[in-house]
């Protein structure tokens, strides 16, 4: 497929997506009547994912345990197109997509050092956590990376900055926009890039594990941890807990552990409505009570399994 005159691909990496990838290669059938410029790399997958992309006529390419960063780049070597679309197998386009994506690409054929995609938003709207975190988090563009779900880049920029990083399992999208960055790319978020997300988890034990999942890598290391604000303050969060809980055993106070009600709150109330504005007071309230769940796994995210989880855990 061509949009201005550049080749484009869709890199999609799945692992036993049988049923949501069927949902994604139908939008992109429906898009742009036909499949045939989709490359599914899958990891290995047991159930008909391989069957699904070939009955779309997608191409697919097979790599067994390797990090999804891998998947990614694999995918990208079976290709020739100038504009990389990165999707997961559980996004679907909105109807509105190509026209918005017509203009990314021709701002890309005028400067492809730019990271291009945006947040995607859930499907399922009417859900709490989707409600009160995911959906909300839409409307706000990340200021320092786009997420590899739906991230848009041109070749040039994806082959000097070599790739992904095949090393990380996760937080791989961050540091490749980094690295993109300290290559001289722009970060072009476009909120007009509509992507569906049907993966998000539906209830808070999937949501913390999620994001204890995604937190692991920011524990690689000291330097890793120093160089995440979001690792720093979820060990401040929680040490600040047990270390509250410890003085009022000791000495027989509740004064500690209102002491640290009072602090986290008002810090809880900044960094909520720093990320999602204020809003109504419901939902300021039930996004502040997900935001300190979400430092409470991050802060635990260093002894999480290696396996992946299942979106809706």
């Amino acid at each position: 497929m061509k949009v201005h005159e550049l080749k484009v691909a869709f890199i999609l990496p799945a692992l036993n997506e049988e049923l949501n990838l069927r949902n994604t290669l139908t939008t992109i059938q429906r898009l742009f009547d036909t499949c045939d410029h989709v490359i599914v790399a899958d990891n290995g997958s047991h159930d008909k994912t391989i069957e699904v992309a070939h009955s779309f006529g997608a191409r697919t390419t097979v790599h067994p345990g390797v990090s999804i960063a891998q998947l990614r780049n694999e995918g990208a070597k079976l290709t020739d197109a100038e504009i990389l679309v990165f999707i997961d197998s559980d996004i679907q386009l909105d109807g509105s997509w190509p026209v918005f994506f017509a203009k990314t690409v021709e701002s890309l054929r005028q400067n492809p050092l730019q990271l291009c995609g945006s947040r995607c938003r859930a499907i399922h709207k009417d859900n709490y956590v989707c409600k009160y975190w995911y959906n909300r988090l839409s409307h706000q563009q990340s200021s320092n990376y786009i997420n590899s779900g739906h991230l848009i880049v041109h070749r040039q920029l994806f082959e000097a900055i070599g790739g992904f990083d095949v090393s990380l399992r996760t937080a791989e999208d961050y540091d490749f926009c980094q690295r993109g960055m300290k290559h001289g790319a722009l970060l072009s978020p476009n909120p007009q890039l509509i992507a569906w997300h049907d993966g998000y988890p539906e209830t808070i034990r999937g949501f913390m594990a999620r994001e204890m999942w995604h937190g692991r890598d920011e524990f690689k290391s000291m330097k890793s941890v120093i160089s995440s604000k979001v690792a720093l303050v979820s060990i401040a969060t929680t040490s600040a807990l047990f270390g509250a809980l410890a003085l009022s055993m000791i000495y027989s106070s509740l004064l500690p552990v209102a002491i640290y009600t009072v602090i986290w709150c008002l810090l809880l109330a900044m960094l909520t409505i720093q990320k999602f504005g204020f809003g109504k007071l419901s939902s300021f309230l039930n996004s502040a009570g997900l935001y300190f769940l979400y430092l409470l796994s991050r802060s635990v995210a260093w002894q999480f399994k290696a396996r992946r989880p299942k979106a809706r855990s």
